[in-house]
């Protein structure tokens, strides 16, 4: 994908005329999937309000970074109001369904009131998604709910065999979200089967995991990020904060990857 204008500070990537900046706010660690332990999850639903989610999203965006990545779910949904409200900024939401496949419909429907052009079918749906004579049943159905509701269709995965059977079944899908990391963490059924299928992909590849959920070595952070944007086909990278600190260390490191500080 080429590189469009700046928006907040980060080129952009265009899906389907929809401005994407390069870097993402990733959000798993402040809705409670931290990948590490069910006490942590807990605590981060217990602690991450709202408010407190909007926090970081605010420093993120002082710092030039307006682009979330996440589910259609109700605290997030707040947050991104919440963040705009303080800060005057528009951000932008690339969506993904979550739950059941039945609500998709209504989770389109939350999505009123925040500006989200894409919306992606969660990783989890694509992973297990029902498979008839080579054909993933009943997709083409959900992705066709996405377009009519006026947004870009996408999907996230962690399989590199899955994602490379929707990128030749010739589905409505823009953009694919997938883990790219170091050490292959959530790259399935190995690293090898994702980089062979975003490498061979004509679609752009959002980038999700990059620094493995925290797995990554310390000290190496920049080592880690280079890494994954650098993989063929990569043209977006999704990375999650914890707190204003991990957003102003981590956006600094981006910033001077791409040539921006």
């Amino acid at each position: 994908m080429p590189l469009g204008l700046m928006m907040g500070g980060f080129p952009t990537i265009e899906i389907e005329g929809a401005k994407v900046p390069k870097l993402l706010i990733g959000i798993n660690s402040l809705l409670g999937w931290s990948h590490t332990s069910s006490g942590r999850d807990r605590w981060i639903v217990r602690y991450y309000t709202a408010r407190r989610i909007a926090k970081v999203f605010e420093r993120c965006i002082e710092l030039g970074v307006s682009g979330v990545l996440g589910p259609v779910w109700p605290r997030l949904l707040q947050a991104i109001k919440i963040a705009e409200k303080e800060t005057g900024e528009r951000m932008t939401f690339v969506s993904t369904t979550i739950g059941e496949v039945k609500d998709t419909r209504k989770q389109l429907g939350m999505l009123k009131g925040v500006y989200s052009p894409i919306c992606c079918i969660h990783g989890a749906w694509a992973d297990s998604w029902p498979v008839r004579k080579g054909k993933l049943e009943g997709l083409e159905s959900c992705l066709g709910m996405i377009r009519e509701a006026g947004l870009v269709p996408g999907l996230a995965c962690h399989n590199g065999e899955r994602l490379r059977m929707v990128d030749r079944g010739g589905y409505d899908v823009s953009v694919f979200v997938t883990p790219v990391n170091k050490s292959g963490f959530y790259m399935n059924p190995n690293q090898r089967s994702i980089l062979n299928a975003i490498g061979r992909t004509k679609r752009p590849v959002i980038a999700i995991k990059p620094l493995a959920s925290g797995r990554f070595d310390e000290g190496k952070l920049r080592e880690w990020l280079e890494w994954s944007l650098s993989r063929k086909g990569v043209s977006a990278l999704c990375l999650g904060f914890m707190s204003e600190e991990e957003a102003e260390e981590d956006i600094a490191c981006m910033k001077s990857i791409l040539g921006l500080a």
